[in-house]
């Protein structure tokens, strides 16, 4: 397992580096969400999800090409964060959700890793402007 990730097989988010950052809480989720913030990519995912596991690379990927002043990337354990998982009507992983200020704009499931990064470079390019 590796230090700070709740999922044990992926790595976790230095402290101010840019990448994935794991969400321990549904309180750092609010925080890390917030409407005064950029968008943000929640990527609800779980450690027994084989589908999940073949596509988080791909989100590591995206995000440290993507993620900074103008887009948030999240990964939400669906098994440690079961009643923010629900509250959000996450009912498969992986599972993705674009906000921005404060509301769900996009959701993604079942989309190949193309989906994603246009999904992605388009919220981040729409807030850059």
């Amino acid at each position: 397992r590796l230090l700070g990730s709740p999922l044990g097989w992926l790595p976790s988010r230095a402290q101010g580096a840019r990448g994935v950052a794991d969400v321990a809480s549904e309180e750092e989720f609010k925080q890390l969400t917030t409407p005064e913030g950029p968008p943000s990519v929640a990527f609800y995912t779980a450690a027994w999800c084989s589908p999940c596991q073949e596509v988080a690379a791909h989100v590591d990927a995206l995000s440290a090409r993507l993620e900074g002043p103008h887009l948030r990337v999240l990964r939400v354990d669906v098994d440690a964060l079961a009643a923010l998982a629900k509250a959000h009507g996450v009912k498969a992983v992986p599972h993705f959700e674009v906000r921005r200020a404060g509301h769900v704009v996009e959701r993604l499931a079942g989309c190949g890793p193309e989906a994603l990064a246009e999904a992605m470079a388009r919220h981040a390019d729409s807030y850059a402007e």
